[in-house]
């Protein structure tokens, strides 16, 4: 399971889905860091951050999930406190394609491509 799946089958059920709003990150399909993997290995050693471009929170991306698939389901905001995950979670956690690594698409390019393959 992951992110993308589990928030459709939530939505499927549900009228609603408490979804953390104060922890961003950037989505990155797999599709795309595969292409770019065989990139990175032409690159000189070293440690390369390669995620897809811009950033957003849970709820967005539960929010851009339903929206894209076309799923009725409203995303009530919750705080990480309010989540009360036992293991504590970075509040900002984005990474940057820098120093030469090969630029992926938009997360949002990145979750169509995903449910398109669903």
């Amino acid at each position: 399971e992951n992110f993308v799946r589990t928030m459709l089958g939530l939505g499927r059920d549900r009228d609603e889905v408490a979804v953390v709003a104060d922890q961003i990150g950037c989505p990155t399909y797999v599709g795309h860091l595969a292409g770019a993997t065989r990139e990175v290995l032409d690159l000189p050693p070293g440690v390369w951050h390669v995620a897809a471009q811009g950033e957003c929170s849970w709820a967005e991306f539960a929010r851009a999930i339903f929206e894209e698939a076309g799923v009725d389901c409203r995303v009530r905001e919750i705080t990480t406190a309010e989540l009360a995950r036992p293991a504590p979670r970075p509040a900002y956690s984005v990474l940057r394609s820098e120093k030469g690594a090969p630029d992926l698409p938009d997360w949002r390019e990145g979750l169509r491509a995903c449910l398109a393959r669903l």
